[in-house]
């Protein structure tokens, strides 16, 4: 069988989804669009990964690209709902002195960019969270940050897709195998169901970009796989109503790797906490971090490390019933930036992956940035950090 679109969008996790989205509200209405995944919908990394949205106040661009895309969150609850968007705030927790040295430049960076940010003493910090351990020295409280359910969240985005333009279609269960090219310029996309003629793809498959990369000729995408141990609590016993991170999730989080990501032996791993308040009343715990390659074999140890240290902030995690833990895969860009645009080497290629443990948070902008470059828009922020052509060679 053969087929003609005009647009082929590859991944049907977070990331491909807002892409589907942003691509039919952007592009005219005729234009054909289809989404192709291997598996079932938010089936991969989408479905057993964190919720959170998070805004991130390193510099003007991380609050501009974390905080935009919230706010593109907050119109498509409003616009469509249904995927339990909670705007829970969030707690940054210290637990020593060094701890607390970190909070005013956090409320430093918050400010500078115009948003509202408060440090807490302890007794404070129990007032907005009773649940927290007594003996915690402060924290900061910032009101922005909220939590979704991904996979909701993704038949939220193509609902509003096959409204906005009806020639949006959903494929899943459906492998891409191939490539057509002529020349330096893509002109199909070979699945397990037959050819489909187009002239733009857009490989959003996360921590599987490089081997599609590969597919199509090209060379791996600097993205590696990056484990996290979760553990979430049953119904109705979260012991907490905010989200809350140690303040050293940041560093932890966000910054540069200190172990080679290209290593597949990483034994010992790292940990901070995050821990979420779901609306069905569970709690969800991470977060942990480790080099490992494909490998989503649960670590114990770093597992009962992480939940020791969710304990230490909030001690009712002791006796609230762990009811599944599992592990989640990141695609973490070699240079701490995702990938979003043109491929400059296959012309008619675009990428939209590499956001590791922000893909949740950055999923709307993304799809925005995506589709704003590809109907020759101006985009909503500065995208040019973003732009895959930095790792073209």
């Amino acid at each position: 069988m053969t087929e003609t679109v005009d647009l082929v969008v590859i991944g049907g996790g977070i990331i491909g989804c807002s892409v589907v989205q942003h691509a039919a509200q952007l592009l005219p209405p005729s234009t054909r669009i289809l989404l192709l995944e291997r598996g079932p919908v938010a089936g991969a990394t989408s479905g057993s990964c964190m919720g959170h949205l998070m805004v991130t106040p390193d510099t003007p661009q991380d609050y501009a690209f974390t905080r935009t895309s919230l706010d593109l969150w907050g119109e498509l609850q409003q616009q469509e709902g249904g995927f339990d968007h909670n705007p829970t705030g969030a707690l940054y927790l210290a637990d020593a002195d060094e701890d607390l040295e970190l909070l005013p430049t956090l409320l430093e960076q918050f400010r500078a960019n115009g948003a509202t940010a408060e440090v807490l003493d302890g007794r404070q910090l129990r007032e907005v969270e009773p649940g927290l351990a007594e003996d915690l020295p402060g924290g900061l409280y910032y009101p922005g940050d909220g939590v979704v359910l991904p996979m909701l969240a993704c038949g939220a985005m193509l609902r509003v897709a096959q409204r906005a333009n009806p020639n949006v279609v959903v494929r899943p269960g459906c492998a891409v195998i191939g490539f057509e090219r002529d020349g330096d310029r893509i002109t199909g996309v070979r699945s397990e169901r037959g050819t489909i003629r187009c002239e733009n793809v857009v490989n959003a498959t996360g921590v599987w970009a490089p081997d599609l990369a590969e597919l199509a000729g090209q060379a791996r995408l600097p993205i590696y796989p990056r484990a996290g141990n979760l553990a979430i609590t049953g119904h109705h016993v979260s012991p907490i109503r905010t989200q809350l991170l140690e303040v050293s999730y940041l560093r932890f989080a966000h910054g540069a790797a200190t172990v080679d990501p290209t290593r597949t032996d990483d034994d010992v791993g790292g940990h901070a906490v995050n821990m979420q308040p779901q609306t069905n009343g569970g709690c969800l715990i991470g977060s942990t971090r480790q080099f490992r390659g494909m490998d989503k074999t649960i670590n114990h140890a770093l597992l009962r490390r992480s939940l020791s240290r969710a304990q230490r902030y909030v001690p009712a995690v002791a006796t609230a019933p762990i009811v599944r833990t599992w592990v989640g895969l990141r695609p973490y860009a070699i240079d701490k930036h995702p990938l979003i645009g043109p491929w400059p080497q296959l012309r008619g290629l675009w990428i939209a992956a590499g956001h590791e443990g922000l893909g949740i948070s950055l999923a709307p902008i993304t799809g925005r940035l995506l589709a704003q470059q590809l109907a020759g828009l101006a985009p909503a922020i500065d995208h040019t950090p973003y732009l895959p052509a930095r790792f073209a060679r």
